[in-house]
């Protein structure tokens, strides 16, 4: 892991809606910091199960009606477009 994880983001999703939307904050020889918007957890490079993916992928991939109010409310805070 290095530091192009820095500034992407992670989708955390229950079946096909997204839950959750976090944000890599810090990355480190042995750690990835990802502020989920309510906290931030620290997550072991082994055990870091998520995709890194850009604003834009996530713009383009998944559509208003995919996300709980919880998510788009936090992409909206981080200043998604979503449609």
């Amino acid at each position: 892991m290095n530091n192009t994880l820095l500034g992407k983001y992670c989708i955390d999703t229950v079946g096909y809606a997204v839950t959750k939307i976090g944000e890599i904050k810090k990355v480190t020889n042995r750690t990835i910091h990802v502020d989920w918007g309510h906290k931030v957890m620290v997550y072991i490079n082994k055990d870091f199960r998520w995709v890194p993916v850009t604003k834009e992928e996530i713009e383009k991939k998944y559509k208003k009606n995919k996300f709980s109010q919880d998510a788009l409310n936090r992409a909206t805070s981080l200043g998604f477009v979503i449609n």
